[in-house]
């Protein structure tokens, strides 16, 4: 399967399971428990959708890039580096004159040669706690950067802000159908500027030192 079909299809689903939630709130009696106990439901949902597909995006920039079997020295440098992560820890753990030597003089040589690899410790987090910064700061060390964010930046903070009281069980509840949706609907918004600007990265070889045509 394709990168842009695989990222579509993890859209699709994730959005039709929201609409299905939706569906089940609205024959719930405005005001009454099951109504709110199901969009406070929706809410974490929406959530763990927005987490879960940023994450899903990120891999797939990941593994694509994996699969192509791509030095590491062909590559920008911030894909670079971080395929470089799991050297550079090792290199801490032993900065002797002699290791440091040894690592400048022949083997950061050799490790770039390498196919690059991205070992699930060194990808980019999400912290378990997807707050607007958090998205901004890791999605921009691969390149990416969504408009939409900024657009639905607040409601954003309060969508992961509210999950996490949530979470925790303490009383917060969304109000009405109308509030939830406003937030869904942002959220919804920032998850598809990423898949586009995800699909661009990938289509265009932005992750290669010298762009190349994917005829090259």
């Amino acid at each position: 399967m394709s990168f842009d079909q695989s990222i579509e299809n993890d859209l699709k689903w994730r959005e039709a399971e929201l609409v299905s939630l939706k569906r089940l709130a609205i024959t719930a009696p405005e005001g009454s428990i099951s109504r709110r106990s199901i969009l406070r439901a929706m809410w974490a949902i929406l959530y763990a959708h927005y987490e879960g597909f940023t994450k899903f995006c990120w891999d797939t920039v990941f593994d694509h890039i994996q699969s192509e079997g791509i030095p590491k020295r062909e590559l920008s440098e911030n894909f670079s580096l971080i395929s470089m992560e799991r050297a550079f820890k090792d290199l801490r753990g032993r900065m002797d004159s002699a290791s440091l030597l040894r690592f400048f003089g022949g083997e950061l040589s050799a490790i770039m040669a390498e196919k690059a690899e991205f070992p699930e410790d060194f990808r980019l987090k999400t912290e378990s706690n997807l707050w607007p910064n958090v998205f901004e700061r890791e999605s921009s060390r691969i390149g990416l950067v969504c408009a939409e964010l900024d657009n639905h930046r607040a409601r954003i903070k309060t969508l992961v802000g509210r999950r996490n009281e949530i979470a925790h069980g303490n009383g917060v509840f969304i109000n009405t159908l109308n509030e939830y949706s406003e937030y869904e609907n942002a959220t919804i918004c920032l998850m598809h500027d990423l898949a586009l600007r995800t699909i661009e990265l990938l289509e265009e070889r932005s992750y290669l030192a010298e762009r190349q045509s994917p005829n090259n």
